[in-house]
């Protein structure tokens, strides 16, 4: 029986995760600890601190994938941790609210992304308050800013599991920070980062539950068959040089149009391939028009330098927001448009050259 008792209690605690600190002003009082499962907290233990402010709690872990744990005090949020396996993270904070974090990354991103959206949120309210003549723009002002500044963070931290939660920020029920037709790019994006590392997490997999949602309430599919029944819509934007070139400038001729990305390593080792297609025919009337969807510039120009891409590559910085993935109803990177010679689209999402060529070879 005490055998069985030993096995039972190793298998509970396989994975774990150790938080420990100090929480100034408290004398062996109580703090919560409570888990985050998706949309809701759920109170895991409560852990009394000693006559100085300290503690130590071991924390159980389901699994190796991270999990989002906050530390509570009569309703206050004391701290918030992200915790894997193996974990040893200190906290210190005072009962205000106030804290730092050391050992876990993921957690000092967290209290980042957490603060952002808390200041966010206080700004909208003081301006509610204060009903200003211009309140919706001031509104959109914070909105706005603040979504560029999740944006940010969730494109340049791809496989961070806080990324997964940011994509699901609302101030409200009726106001989501990412609910814009096109946003569904970003959760492609992050998705497909995080399905790598962390297949089963519960936000990962809400991620996909949630791109499938917007797909079966979309109409993209009818508006690329009207869009393939019209001519093909303008894109300008300037190049590494600051040239500007428009997509209609090339009609008359047979166009790949392509949208891409420089943080992917496939989108680079496809310009490979794409060279060669562009070598081939392109004295018979083909270009190609590719735009990066990077926000950050200087690091696309150097990219399209050093791989010495010979046709029109332009970026105006946008990312996401750029109005060329909404003319193009674009919901994933990369991917590419054959435009033929009278301004028909005759191909769409097409990333294999193998199948490109043909297309190509149709319609010159």
């Amino acid at each position: 029986m005490l055998a069985v008792m030993l096995i039972a209690a190793v298998s509970c605690t396989k994975y774990s995760a150790t938080v420990s600190g100090n929480i100034t002003g408290l004398d062996r009082s109580q703090i919560v600890f409570e888990k985050l499962n998706l949309n809701w907290l759920t109170p895991v233990d409560t852990v009394t601190t000693n006559a100085d402010g300290d503690f130590s709690y071991k924390v159980a872990l389901k699994n190796n994938d991270p999990a989002f744990y906050y530390i509570y005090r009569n309703g206050v949020k004391l701290a918030g941790l992200v915790l894997r396996n193996g974990d040893k993270v200190t906290v210190n904070a005072d009962t205000l609210g106030h804290y730092t974090v050391e050992g876990s990354p993921e957690s000092s991103h967290l209290k980042y992304i957490d603060e952002a959206f808390a200041k966010a949120a206080s700004e909208m309210a003081g301006i509610l308050d204060k009903a200003p003549e211009d309140i919706n723009t001031q509104l959109s002002r914070v909105y706005i800013n603040h979504k560029r500044d999740m944006l940010k963070q969730v494109m340049e931290n791809p496989f961070s599991i806080t990324s997964a939660t940011t994509l699901f920020q609302k101030f409200n029920d009726d106001l989501p920070l990412f609910n814009e037709s096109t946003d569904i790019f970003v959760f492609r994006s992050i998705y497909d980062s995080l399905s790598t590392v962390y297949p089963n997490s519960e936000f990962v997999l809400a991620l996909k539950n949630e791109i499938s949602r917007r797909e079966k309430e979309s109409e993209l599919n009818s508006k690329f068959d009207e869009l393939s029944q019209q001519s093909f819509p303008d894109i300008r934007m300037k190049d590494i040089n600051g040239k500007e070139h428009s997509l209609l400038d090339l009609e008359g001729k047979v166009i790949i149009l392509s949208f891409w990305s420089i943080g992917q390593d496939e989108h680079k080792a496809f310009n490979q391939e794409l060279a060669e297609l562009y070598s081939k025919y392109h004295d018979s009337g083909l270009e190609v028009y590719q735009v990066s969807l990077d926000v950050d510039k200087p690091a696309w120009a150097s990219t399209v330098r050093s791989q010495k891409l010979p046709w029109i590559s332009v970026n105006d910085g946008l990312g996401i927001n750029s109005p060329a993935i909404v003319s193009y109803n674009l919901v994933q990177v990369p991917t590419m448009f054959v435009i033929g010679r009278d301004g028909a689209i005759v191909a769409k999402d097409v990333y294999d050259t193998a199948q490109l060529e043909p297309v190509i070879r149709k319609v010159l």
